[in-house]
């Protein structure tokens, strides 16, 4: 067969100079949205409809030059991306990722291992073993722990969770839930608990309505005198409590829950234990912030995400399990024909296909791995107490303030806030939560931060939180500032009316 004429697709003799070449080509696109991101407007304001627009194109039949492609990406889609990693941005457990991680995943790409089975991934598959035996450590578990590396936490929990099922109910695996005769499985977490739990106990077969919400205290903890009743109570109606799961660093609150009494009632009442330390396990890092988690290394499976506190590109989390990987081969191990143990030797310990539910894995560990070899501990260590600080002076000025409320403690990088100048404290609780929307959307549009709002015991709160390490008290300031200004345009347009 003859070679096809003017193909872009390269061979052996042009590999090497493209990459050469657009590495470069990228590498200045990257390091100009770097240095423009103390600048640069937070949100774009195009609509959907403006980005569709500007976006629409038919199928394309031929190709185009990579120089035409990435002036494309920066003319029409940077300018328009949401700048998560702007020293400005105050939304969601999204970072500013580390440089050694970024250029780390870019190799990952380049070499494209398969982390699924040793065979297609031989030395990224023992560095993400050692990655999850200095997050095993990190949380307090002793040598025989292991885990997985996931797509973020959400998948962590779900095979935590699964783990928890197959622990509670012999043969729940193999013969389905039902079968078992064990009625109804339930799960029990706060009503602060991330939303992938209710996807979770969907997903295993348990039913949404077995996950059991525990109210909250003033403080938003949960409140474990409610969870005791709710566990005996199932008891006593022929259900069978599954697990308990506690929050470090919950998505609303950044709060963390009384883990160490939570481990005492799952230990009580034989349940799985199990904590969402997505966020918030980064505390662990920090000597002067880890007793928060005090219990969590009781746990039997803990979340983790390096793509949150660990300033790690997107995507990657982890599910840590006490018991070793034994606990995670009998939830999820199966051997295909083409990938049979008989080719013998520890490599099938290295088979991580065996210790979730992925086939094809991303090369994840490579970036994990650089970014803990650039800062260690007590590069961590510094970057979260710094955050903290800044959180602290941010509730700081909110509580000088007599046209804001703030909404429960600091615990993380996190606060809550309500904007309530005096005209708006005799307003009904609908408008109230309207106002906080209202003042959010006016943020947004300036372009000036972004930050979310969230419902705490029925009331809506904007949530503040400092993802990047490029914050600096000057940025934190200017928010305050900003939701000053627009608070006050609210007030002038007619809201106090």
């Amino acid at each position: 067969m003859s070679e096809a004429k003017n193909s872009r697709v390269p061979d052996t003799r042009t590999l090497a100079s493209e990459h050469e070449r657009l590495g470069r080509a990228a590498v200045e696109l990257v390091a100009d949205y770097a240095r423009a991101l103390d600048d640069a407007p937070v949100c774009s304001d195009a609509t959907p409809a403006d980005l569709v627009a500007l976006f629409d194109e038919p199928l394309p039949l031929e190709g185009s030059g990579a120089e035409e492609i990435f002036e494309r990406v920066r003319r029409d889609l940077i300018p328009h991306a949401m700048n998560i990693p702007s020293p400005r941005y105050f939304g969601l457990f999204n970072p500013t990722p580390l440089p050694v991680a970024v250029w780390a995943d870019a190799v990952a790409s380049a070499i494209n291992q398969n982390g699924a089975a040793w065979r297609n991934s031989p030395s990224v598959s023992v560095v993400e073993a050692l990655v999850l035996r200095w997050l095993c450590q990190l949380v307090g578990y002793g040598p025989e722990a292991f885990g997985t590396l996931t797509s973020g936490g959400s998948e962590a929990n779900l095979v935590g969770l699964k783990c928890a099922r197959d622990h509670a109910v012999a043969g729940a695996r193999d013969r389905g839930v039902r079968a078992t005769g064990a009625g109804d499985l339930v799960v029990y977490a706060s009503e602060q608990c991330h939303y992938s739990f209710i996807k979770s106990v969907d997903i295993l077969g348990l039913g949404r309505e077995n996950l059991r919400k525990v109210d909250t205290d003033s403080r938003f903890h949960i409140r474990t005198d409610l969870l005791r009743e709710a566990i005996r109570r199932d008891l006593a109606e022929g259900s069978t409590p599954v697990c308990v799961a506690g929050a470090a660093g919950a998505t609303s609150t950044g709060v963390v829950d009384p883990l160490d009494e939570l481990a005492d009632i799952a230990r009580e009442f034989g349940l799985w234990f199990h904590v969402d330390a997505a966020y918030g396990g980064a505390l662990a890092f920090s000597e002067k912030h880890r007793a928060r988690l005090r219990g969590m290394e009781r746990a039997d499976s803990v979340a983790f995400d390096p793509h949150k506190w660990m300033f790690v590109p997107f995507e990657c989390g982890a599910l840590l399990v006490r018991g070793g990987g034994r606990v995670l081969r009998d939830a999820f191990d199966i051997t295909p024909e083409y990938l049979s143990e008989e080719r013998g030797g520890a490599d099938v310990e290295y088979d991580f296909f065996r210790y979730g539910q992925l086939g094809t894995r991303r090369a994840m560990a490579l970036k994990v791995w650089a970014a803990f070899k650039s800062l260690g501990v007590r590069g961590y260590a510094e970057a979260v107490e710094r955050q903290i600080e800044l959180v602290e002076h941010l509730a700081a000025r909110f509580d000088e303030l007599e046209e804001f409320e703030r909404v429960g403690e600091v615990e993380t990088a996190l606060c809550c806030v309500r904007f309530l100048p005096p005209w708006a404290r005799e307003k009904s609780p609908a408008e109230q939560d309207e106002l906080q929307r209202a003042l959010q959307q006016r943020v947004e549009r300036s372009g000036g931060a972004w930050l979310a709002t969230t419902v705490l015991h029925g009331r809506r709160a904007l949530r503040i939180n400092v993802n990047s390490f490029l914050t600096e008290r000057r940025h934190v300031d200017y928010l305050v500032e900003l939701l000053r200004r627009e608070g006050a345009k609210l007030t002038e347009g007619g809201h106090s009316r």
